[in-house]
């Protein structure tokens, strides 16, 4: 048992990085590529800052690939509960939601790409290239209006389970779950904006965004100080023992 519950506590732990990890290589790919695409001639001008383009880039991907490991940490412990739930938290936020991210990471390569091929071939088929960036552009903006709902859709189902476990407690799951549920109308509205930008945190329909950032940070804190509620894993255990006893011919 005191083996089972030192697991546990790394399993939290490891689970609490990976949120900030996540959370801080999103902000910090914002720092890298914002100020590239607010150039006037963007999308153009990417491979004049070549470098601060790729590492932007690769931190969204950083970002993607550290977020997927966190349902897939978490499924040995959920599945104990309910089998159906933490396999579609794995599926929503573990596969479908990175699908949407690397997407985006391949749409900004290739904006990269279009950029170089512009700058050897010269101004003459600049609205060439222009159209198709900003086919690039638009495709950056969609892939992740969807990538928000599909978010959405794994967290409440991630934050159902801790509800229902009380692994965290339940002011801080309910959180999760009132975030979740506010999450996807500021996306949902930007897909039927004028312009169909993705929302921006904490500026217009954004603010609907704020309560999950905040949530996920004092989240990951949480784990990382706190651990899991060990009576809650003892619980979780003790069912799925007598689940395996109850198997036995």
């Amino acid at each position: 048992m005191t083996n089972r519950m030192n697991s546990e506590r790394k399993t939290a732990i490891i689970v609490g990085v990976l949120f900030i990890i996540g959370t801080v290589s999103g902000f910090l790919a914002s720092g890298f590529l914002g100020p590239i695409q607010a150039g006037s001639t963007y999308p153009l001008n990417v491979d004049a800052s070549e470098t601060q383009w790729i590492i932007g880039t690769l931190l969204i991907l950083l970002m993607a690939l550290s977020l997927a490991m966190t349902p897939v940490l978490l499924y040995p412990i959920f599945r104990k509960h309910n089998e159906v739930l933490a396999f579609g938290s794995v599926l929503f936020r573990g596969v479908l939601e990175q699908v949407t991210q690397i997407l985006v990471v391949i749409s900004f390569f290739l904006l990269l790409t279009v950029s170089e091929i512009y700058g050897k071939t010269g101004a003459a088929d600049a609205s060439n290239f222009q159209t198709l960036g900003s086919m690039l552009i638009a495709a950056g903006y969609w892939i992740p209006v969807i990538g928000g709902i599909v978010f959405s859709v794994g967290t409440l189902m991630m934050f159902a389970l801790f509800y229902q476990t009380r692994l965290i407690p339940r002011w801080l799951s309910g959180w999760g779950l009132i975030g979740a549920v506010l999450y996807p109308i500021a996306y949902i509205v930007s897909m039927f904006s004028p312009l169909h930008l993705q929302p921006e945190i904490g500026v217009g329909i954004g603010l609907l965004l704020v309560p999950t950032a905040i949530q996920e940070m004092v989240f990951a804190a949480w784990l990382i100080v706190k651990g899991f509620n060990s009576s809650a894993i003892a619980s979780l255990s003790t069912k799925t023992d007598m689940n395996r006893e109850g198997g036995r011919p």
